[in-house]
């Protein structure tokens, strides 16, 4: 199937259907390949899949009717499977699918606007894939006479192209990166798209400019520089998705190069990939969703095509979109979301488009083969990715400084600071996703045990942004840092997070958090939400969490101020509860939420309505302190840690593992690090040791100047 830019003009001057993603030419290409291999598979669950729709579609005596009870019975799967549906019924030759869907089209162009506006066409981001229907038309364009087809197109214009237009105009250029804007507008160009040029309609050239200038918009607020979403996993990955059905089409028919226009757009599939779980299988959740990125197979597959990275197409097929409880259906329709086994672990929709790109899978190629950068980080929404390496058991921290744009409002969370961590095929540190607004439900420190700014237990976005202050990746040492003084209503409130790589030791990640209430005496709770099924044990002042997955464990250690440099030492206590929603007037009873999902470790994919949080007091006159997260195997040893003494307004510690050890000492503004035999100039270092021969293996500095250990210079 080409998709190269103005591939499709000639289709569209010369008025041939279909040629929106395919032309003529490509249905007998995509019938041959349906004969074997993965685009047979895909066909098959296809059939699968609508054909109950179908039949359901056919034995409705009042169509119009039964299409208006929205989200309810099998309409709701007809409308999502409409353009699938036309795609069985094209190559099969199949009748029932073809009168199913023409009786569909033709019932909604009778709708009045109440009930097609009820239907869910506008205000819901589903509606970019009911408004997908145009497709369906597209594709069986042959089997409607003169007069149908031209009801139909008199029907796009007058009520969806123009009204759509009529309505964004005014406002839409100060909210193009939300969602329910995008998916009340953008949606009329692909009925455009499936209308241009038709018998009976007008020129559109007006409608056309107006709606790729609204697209534009969207591409530049919903889609951030380098490539991550605005509104995050779930709400972002799925519009971002959904606008690929869009703009992918525009490219074909010439009217638009999203590739040569928009940069970020063509970086939005390697975006994703640095969200990847190490083991694969599932995103890393990161706003007020889940992980989900449904409607995947059009955006990953293109990108790895223009790009050449075949990594994309093993994320496509590494994630599924079956898992959502609230996507699990009536026994009347079970297989709305069909995913199709194509090998071991792998997978893709039961889609159209998967079928398009059928010929693409098998060269796929896992991370690991492709060696891309460990380290991400996107500048305007300021979320940085570190991972140790591609492989199953390596070490991820999401770290989030909570950059948002007015553009994109809706679903903010109080989440600077936040940072998500899995190692040795473990979820750790969690983000606890949807509902869970304030900062009480996010790994950050909350002042006096209490959220900086407060929802008052609604579910509404957080109007408090953050800031990234510094990002520098490193070969031993990844950092960064951000600012949450806003959200965390404080004269100031800083953090930085490093992960520490390297040969010796396991991938381990540090934090050093800065915190000033007020100028006085404060207790300060660190904050680390697990997976609902992992278990904290306290030993005195080290804690330790173990994994559900496989029983590997993370040690999670703190190094507190020297107590001599204060009138009162600081002192800490550590403690564990159980958390819950925030938006607790809006999810008023989180223990049977909880029981919509086959187990409580499926929380994590979309809101974990409760999950175990580990809970360091730290008490004194400021919030300075660190924290050092150390994974390890079942069975294995623990690294010892321990406070250094280091000069006055810094902080150092050592680490023993059995091979190697290793110094950090961080400064908080005089940028002198002396602990130890290490001395250095800059804001922190790490120095690593070989434990038997003392010679130091690796190090990092960090924006600093010089370090040496034992008076022996480092380069």
């Amino acid at each position: 199937m080409r998709f190269a830019f103005g591939c499709a003009r000639e289709l569209y001057a010369s008025r041939v259907h279909p040629r929106v993603l395919l032309g003529p030419e490509d249905v007998a290409t995509l019938r041959r390949r349906a004969r074997s291999g993965y685009a047979r598979a895909i066909l098959d669950g296809m059939r699968r899949k609508v054909g109950p729709l179908a039949e359901w579609l056919l034995a409705q005596t009042d169509l119009v009717e039964a299409l208006t009870v929205q989200y309810r019975d099998a309409n709701y799967g007809c409308l999502w499977n409409l353009h699938d549906m036309a795609m069985v019924g094209l190559l099969d030759g199949d009748r029932r699918a073809i009168e199913a869907v023409k009786r569909t089209l033709l019932a909604m162009v009778r709708m009045d606007a109440e009930r097609a506006e009820h239907l869910g066409f506008r205000g819901s981001v589903y509606c970019m894939v009911f408004g997908l229907y145009p497709l369906a038309f597209d594709l069986l364009h042959s089997e409607f006479t003169a007069d149908e087809a031209r009801r139909f197109c008199k029907w796009i214009v007058s009520r969806n192209i123009r009204p759509a237009i009529r309505k964004a105009w005014p406002l839409y250029f100060k909210c193009a990166g939300a969602n329910t804007p995008i998916c009340e507008t953008l949606p009329a160009l692909i009925g455009l798209m499936s209308v241009l040029n038709d018998p009976g309609v007008p020129d559109l050239s007006s409608e056309t400019a107006r709606l790729i200038s609204l697209l534009e918009a969207t591409l530049h607020t919903a889609i951030n520089p380098d490539g991550y979403p605005e509104e995050d996993m779930g709400y972002g990955t799925c519009v971002v998705a959904a606008l690929a059905q869009i703009v992918e089409p525009l490219r074909r028919a010439g009217l638009y190069d999203v590739y040569a226009c928009c940069p970020r757009y063509a970086r939005f599939g390697q975006a994703v990939l640095h969200f990847v779980q190490p083991w694969g299988e599932n995103l890393s959740t990161t706003g007020d969703h889940g992980d989900d990125f449904g409607w995947r197979e059009m955006v990953l597959a293109r990108q790895a095509e223009e790009s050449g990275d075949a990594a994309l197409l093993w994320l496509l097929q590494t994630l599924s979109y079956g898992w959502h409880p609230a996507h699990r259906l009536p026994k009347d329709r079970p297989h709305t979301f069909l995913e199709v086994p194509l090998r071991r672990g792998l997978q893709v929709p039961a889609s159209a488009v998967s079928l398009l790109f059928a010929d693409k899978f098998r060269k796929a190629k896992h991370p690991s083969m492709t060696n891309p950068p460990t380290q991400f980080r996107d500048r305007g929404r300021g979320i940085v990715s570190f991972r140790s390496g591609w492989g199953k058991d390596d070490t991820l921290v999401v770290f989030d400084a909570s950059q948002r744009s007015p553009s994109g409002q809706g679903h903010q969370h109080a989440s600077c600071g936040h940072f998500s961590l899995s190692a040795l095929g473990e979820y750790f540190a969690v983000d606890t996703g949807r509902y869970n607004m304030e900062q009480n439900c996010h790994n950050v420190v909350l002042v006096d045990g209490r959220s900086g700014r407060s929802t008052d237990g609604e579910w509404r976005m957080m109007y408090e942004h953050g800031v990234l202050i510094d990002y520098e990746p490193g070969e031993f040492c990844d950092s960064a840092a951000v600012d949450s003084s806003h959200q965390h209503d404080c004269y100031w409130a800083r953090r930085h997070l490093g992960l520490v790589k390297g040969r010796g030791a396991p991938a381990y990640v540090w934090t050093v958090d800065d915190i000033n209430k007020a100028n006085d005496y404060r207790e300060f709770h660190w904050q680390l939400h697990t997976s609902p099924e992992n278990k904290i044990t306290i030993h005195g002042e080290t804690a330790v969490i173990e994994g559900w997955r496989h029983g590997n464990l993370l040690d999670v250690h703190f190094a507190l101020p020297d107590p001599k440099l204060y009138p009162k030492p600081h002192t800490l206590k550590l403690s564990q509860d159980v958390a819950t929603p925030s938006s607790y007037n809006y999810v008023t009873a989180p223990y049977e939420r909880a029981k919509q999902f086959s187990r409580p470790a499926d929380m994590v994919h979309y809101s974990v309505f409760y999950r175990p949080r580990l809970l360091a007091k730290v008490a004194g006159y400021n919030g300075r302190f660190m924290s050092v997260m150390v994974p390890r195997r079942r069975g294995t040893e623990r690294a010892q840690v321990v406070r250094l003494a280091s000069i006055a307004n810094s902080i150092a510690v050592k680490i023993t593992f059995p091979q190697v050890e290793d110094t950090i000492i961080f400064a908080y503004e005089h940028n002198l690090l002396e602990a130890g035999d290490v001395v250095g100039r800059g804001q922190w270092c790490v120095v690593r040791r070989s434990r038997r021969s003392g010679h130091v293996l690796c190090h990092a500095l960090g924006h600093g100047t010089s370090l040496a250990v034992s008076a022996r210079r480092l380069a």
